[in-house]
């Protein structure tokens, strides 16, 4: 209504400024003499669709504008249409505005998100910058180590090479081991036989075996049966068995009261029967004794003593009976006659201040200390020490370079019927 009554004024004003000559002239004016000169611009582009229903309007001579209801039915009709449709335009627009505002809304939210998003990656570029450093210097790291282990396996090879050399050697070595070991087992069986044989003839002595010397098997009555070295045939005749030994100084004769009671060594090299065993095979019948002597400058010598017995462990393995003396090498164990053995864990000898074992580095029947040190320390040459292998009768401790102490069953034989040894002259070196 508002747009209809505002083009109604400016008709009014239009009709009102004409000048009209006569009654029944009728002017077709043009758009621009009908509207006023201060019309706006709205009302131009309003109006304009509706100019030619304006110039059939009538205006008699008293100004009187005369439009008929039809005419005005059409402008209004026109004017609606054009308003309608401005107003749909309106609603468009708007419409329009809206979805532009709401996507400024959505745009402002994503740009929020973005900056989040630009925050977080940023925090996450950082860290993972850290991580890769760390990598990078792990990586370094482990292409050091692999380094050294190349280094280490080049050398793992060359060694694995000459392993498998060692082990091609080692291969024929096995094999010539156990050809050795088959050559063994067939002397293993020999010696088995012997034994068993020696088993069932088993005698308290090596008398029987004057003719077969090695090693045999000694059974005492009330003691287990134990092997020993039989000599066969020597200077003193046969029947002997050795119970002493020193060649080369390969055992260790600094031993403790146990060593010596039970003994220790090698039956065919250096050793020491055990004073156990002495005690039993001395005490089951009378013994002699009998000691050869070899010096470095080649001299040999020899000791018999007709009457040998040794006491139990509860008398410390006295020497209780040594008999008559002959032979060329001295008489150098009297002294030690009655006496108890010793050892450095057990002091038997005469001295009250000191331990003559421990002086004399060795084990034996010590008085006030020796003459004789038999057990003592081996020496590849001759000296004069006091801890040395040595049979002297006024204190001189020169070294032997063997000896061997032999007991056999007392026999009837005279004394003056042993072999005598003969003296050589000694080595000037």
């Amino acid at each position: 209504m508002d747009y209809i009554l505002i083009i109604l004024i400016i008709v009014l004003s239009s009709a009102c400024s004409l000048q009209v000559g006569s009654k029944t002239k009728t002017t077709k004016a043009p758009l621009k003499e009908v509207l006023p000169t201060n019309a706006t611009q709205i009302a131009n582009v309003t109006i304009a669709p509706a100019l030619e229903k304006l110039a059939e309007v009538h205006i008699d001579q008293h100004k009187t504008i005369r439009i008929s209801k039809g005419d005005l039915d059409d402008l209004l009709d026109v004017y609606m249409g054009r308003i309608a449709e401005s107003a749909a335009t309106i609603k468009d627009k708007e419409n329009e505005i809206n979805k532009l505002q709401t996507k400024d809304q959505t745009d402002d939210e994503l740009l929020k998100k973005f900056e989040n998003l630009t925050q977080v990656c940023n925090a996450q570029n950082s860290s993972f910058a850290a991580t890769i450093k760390d990598k990078d210097e792990k990586i370094k790291e482990l292409e050091q180590k692999v380094k050294i282990y190349e280094t280490r396996m080049k050398r793992k090879q060359h060694v694995l090479t000459e392993l498998r050399k060692q082990n091609t050697s080692s291969a024929l070595l096995i094999d010539h081991l156990k050809r050795k070991v088959v050559y063994f087992e067939g002397k293993f069986r020999e010696k088995k036989d012997d034994l068993l044989a020696d088993w069932e003839a088993a005698t308290t002595t090596c008398v029987p075996y004057g003719n077969y010397p090695g090693i045999h098997l000694i059974h005492l009555p009330g003691f287990l049966p134990f092997l020993v070295a039989c000599e066969g045939q020597t200077a003193a005749g046969p029947g002997w068995m050795s119970i002493q030994r020193r060649l080369d100084g390969s055992v260790n004769f600094y031993r403790n009261w146990d060593a010596y009671s039970k003994g220790f060594g090698k039956l065919n090299g250096e050793f020491f029967i055990g004073l156990e065993k002495l005690h039993r095979l001395t005490i089951s019948q009378p013994h002699e004794l009998y000691i050869s002597i070899r010096r470095f400058g080649g001299e040999t010598s020899y000791a018999h003593y007709d009457d040998f017995l040794i006491g139990s462990a509860e008398e410390g393995y006295e020497l209780k009976l040594l008999g008559h003396y002959q032979g060329n090498a001295s008489d150098a164990l009297r002294t030690h006659d009655k006496m108890k053995f010793s050892t450095f864990d057990r002091d038997n000898d005469a001295f009250t201040h000191m331990n003559c074992a421990e002086y004399h580095q060795g084990a034996w029947w010590y008085d006030f200390c020796s003459r004789s040190n038999l057990n003592g320390k081996y020496f590849k040459g001759e000296v004069d020490n006091p801890q040395s292998v040595y049979w002297e009768p006024w204190y001189s401790f020169r070294s032997l370079k063997s000896v061997q102490m032999l007991i056999r069953p007392k026999s009837q034989m005279e004394l003056k019927d042993l072999p005598k040894a003969k003296r050589t002259p000694r080595d000037p070196r």
